[in-house]
Order: C-alpha cells, then sequence, then structure tokens
C-alpha cells in the first residue's frame, strides 16, 4: 500500500529578508505582521495613490473660481487624461521595476527598521542627497549644451507643458524620467543604507516627493496671498531709488506672513520651466544649496530680488 504524505503547510514569504534564512526568521525591529507583497512595491502603490489623489485634485482646483488668482500658469485645457497614458507607462514600466530590482539585490528596502535617531537624520540626508544627483543630472545631462543628447533624451518633452498641470510631473520620456525621477529618489535612498523594512520611512518619502513634484508642476503659487502688492509693478521701468524702496517692502514685519510666503513659494521650478538656465534642482522643500552656491537660484540674489519681482508680474500680467 503506497504511504501518503501529508501537504507541507503554507508559509507565508516576508519579503525584504533574506531569503535563505528560516521562514521563521523576523528581523529585529521589523513589522511582525506582512503583506502579500514586496516593500518596494508596496511603497510604489502608496506613491501611486498619493500622486494621482492629488493631481486630480490639483485638477480640481482649477475649476474653482476662487482660485484663480494663485493659477499662475494657466492651464489651456483639462489635461489630466490626456497626461495620463505617459505618465503611467514610466511608472510602471520604469520606477516599478527600478524599486523592485533595489529591493531584490539588496540596495533598499531590506533589514531592520531604522532606529529613530537614525530615521530622523537619513530625512535630510535624503533630501540632500535627491538634490545633488538631480542637480548633476539635471543641469549636466539634460540641459548640457549637446544638441544631439539633448534631442535624444527629449527633455522637451518635459518642457512642453509649461508646468501648468500637477500630473505633468512625470510627463517625460522614459529615460529622461529615469535621470530625473528614480535617480534622485533611489541612489540616495542606497547611499543612506537603504532605509530599512519599515514601512512609515518609504511610505513618508515617497509620499512627500510625489506632494513636492505635484505642487511645483501645478501651476499655482499660493504664496501670492502672502507677498507685498506693489503698485503699477512691470508697467514703467524703476528708478534706483523705487527699486531699493520695493525691495525694502519685502522684508514683512508678519512673522506669519514671510513664513507661508516663502513656505508656499512655487516660483523656482516654474522659473525653470521659463528659463532653462536656473533653478535645475532648487524648487518646492528643496535645501537649493548648490543652485545658490552656483549661481543658478532663479534670484540668485537678494539685491536682484526686486527686479525679478518686477519681471514675474509681466510674466504673470502677459499670461
Amino acid at each position: 500500500m503506497a504511504t501518503v504524505v501529508p501537504p507541507l503547510p503554507l508559509v507565508p514569504l516576508h519579503f525584504g529578508t533574506n531569503l535563505t534564512a528560516p521562514s521563521s526568521a523576523v528581523p529585529s525591529g521589523r513589522d511582525t505582521f506582512s503583506f502579500p507583497l514586496p516593500l518596494s512595491v508596496q511603497t510604489w502603490a502608496v506613491q501611486m495613490v498619493v500622486f494621482h489623489a492629488v493631481g486630480l485634485l490639483f485638477e480640481a482646483m482649477d475649476h474653482v473660481p476662487a482660485l484663480r488668482s494663485s493659477k499662475v500658469r494657466a492651464t489651456r485645457k483639462s489635461q489630466y487624461m490626456h497626461l495620463l497614458p505617459n505618465v503611467l507607462r514610466n511608472q510602471i514600466l520604469v520606477l516599478l521595476p527600478f524599486m523592485f530590482l533595489m529591493e531584490v539585490f539588496g540596495l533598499a528596502f531590506v533589514g531592520p527598521s531604522l532606529h529613530p535617531i537614525r530615521f530622523l537624520v537619513n530625512l535630510p540626508l535624503m533630501a540632500l542627497g535627491h538634490e545633488i544627483i538631480q542637480y548633476v543630472g539635471h543641469r549636466y545631462i539634460l540641459h548640457a549644451p549637446n544638441v544631439f543628447l539633448m534631442k535624444f533624451l527629449r527633455h522637451s518633452v518635459h518642457h512642453s507643458t509649461r508646468a501648468s498641470s500637477a500630473i505633468s510631473a512625470c510627463y517625460m520620456s522614459p529615460i529622461d524620467f529615469f535621470i530625473e525621477i528614480g535617480c534622485p529618489y533611489l541612489v540616495p535612498l542606497s547611499l543612506v543604507g537603504g532605509g530599512g523594512s519599515g514601512r512609515f520611512f518609504h511610505f513618508l518619502i515617497a509620499g512627500a516627493g510625489a506632494i513636492g513634484g505635484l505642487y511645483e508642476h501645478s501651476g499655482y503659487d499660493f504664496a501670492v496671498s502672502f507677498r507685498p502688492k506693489f503698485e503699477n509693478l512691470g508697467e514703467k521701468p524703476m528708478s534706483e531709488q523705487e527699486k531699493e524702496t520695493a525691495y525694502k517692502l519685502l522684508e514683512r514685519p508678519s512673522f506669519v506672513t514671510t513664513f507661508l510666503a516663502d513656505f508656499l513659494d512655487n516660483r523656482a521650478h516654474l522659473e525653470h520651466h521659463m528659463r532653462g538656465y536656473v533653478s535645475f534642482s532648487d524648487g518646492f522643500g528643496s535645501p537649493s544649496i548648490l543652485d545658490t552656491l552656483l549661481r543658478t537660484k532663479w534670484d540668485l540674489s537678494d539685491r536682484r530680488r526686486a527686479d525679478v519681482e518686477r519681471e514675474w508680474a509681466r510674466q504673470h500680467r502677459d499670461e
């Protein structure tokens, strides 16, 4: 009589752990419950939910009359569905495999959860690393003075939207997306140790990055309500005395309005889409260190802010 062998029990696979270790081994500090997807895929899914939810919110805001004064880059028409196929192609066929491979090779999304101190230290390190990688790629590769290279990388596809629709943050050619979105996110992540296997750190980084990019490309600048209004600004040349007076008016007495005007200021990346030689990494939430040090920041220096304010107002008027 044949011997009946009972079936082996199904053991859930914990993605992000050492696959050669016993199935019961869970790294110290790691979540004790598991999901049926790798952490990299979970993080990607969270980023997609945040990206498209906020993108649709900005799309809906375009139809709210009360917000038109903050829409400094007018949208020609509803662009969400027009831009969506290109954006989804980049997110699904470029970003998702890149993130998954980082986990497979143990470069990110693996290991124990971060200690609270390491968690806090990694946040500014990620911001700094993102800025460095993006500045180098954005300025010296995508905007390099090489006609063949620029045509091959097709960075012009991204600039064609004029940063007037939030979802255009990911509207670009696949290789451009890899250089401008994938590398500034995942290269610093691997350099700080991969972020561990704690979900909160990865979800926070991915979600915050998505929101920042959406706001930069939304065409909105919510700081307009907190900046000083200059009478007849942009209508005639200003004397040196008028410029000095305008400059002094920038020093707002209210701490709250000053903070909101600076925090919500979205002119850096919008200016980049108007003038391709400024603000290669300067933008919403960016430390703006390299653009400042290398003199490519959109307003270059405080002494020129009055002139920049005047030019910004003229462009806004001409929209």
